[in-house]
């Protein structure tokens, strides 16, 4: 293996460590409250003994986006303006995922129907499936959006310090 092949490769497992750790503070805490756990199986969560929760409350979002962005905060030293920023990024990210987290909610009804009727619609199945995937990638693109936009307001040393607090 070449150096150059192996300073890439360290280049990208450090760029997969902040990425992963700005996922897990700002997008993680975002997407478990403003898509809920609806985006793995859908209505088919219901076996595992969960239940619909209703509606994500918009103000509630928000102020545990605002949580998470103060931990990614406190963890990485940040200043005040930064905080501001990650507060910012994090709370625009929540307005962004709220109707993702609607549409789950009313394609769960959709598949009850389709798995309570008489004859299997496979066409409607996989077009659900399809809609689901489509509506997962916007998803996932707007917290990648939001991680870059966390990554650039903190310095290459915070960056790093929040590297550290996760293990790969």
């Amino acid at each position: 293996m070449s150096e150059q092949t192996t300073t890439k490769r360290r280049g990208f497992g450090y760029a997969a460590v902040i990425a992963a750790g700005l996922l897990g503070l700002v997008g993680g805490g975002l997407v478990s409250t403003a898509v809920g756990h609806n985006m793995v199986g859908a209505g088919f969560r219901h076996f595992g003994g969960h239940h619909d929760r209703g509606p994500v409350d918009p103000a509630e979002a928000k102020e545990h986006a605002a949580r998470m962005a103060g931990h990614l905060a406190w963890a990485v030293d940040a200043t005040d303006a930064q905080k501001q920023q990650l507060t910012q990024i994090a709370q625009a990210m929540v307005n962004d995922l709220l109707p993702a987290h609607e549409k789950m909610r009313s394609a769960r009804g959709k598949i009850a129907n389709l798995l309570r009727a008489p004859k299997t619609d496979r066409a409607a199945l996989e077009a659900m499936r399809a809609e689901h995937v489509a509506l997962a990638d916007d998803v996932s693109k707007r917290i990648a959006q939001g991680m870059a936009d966390a990554a650039d307001v903190l310095t290459p040393q915070q960056r790093s310090k929040l590297a550290a607090h996760w293990s790969f």
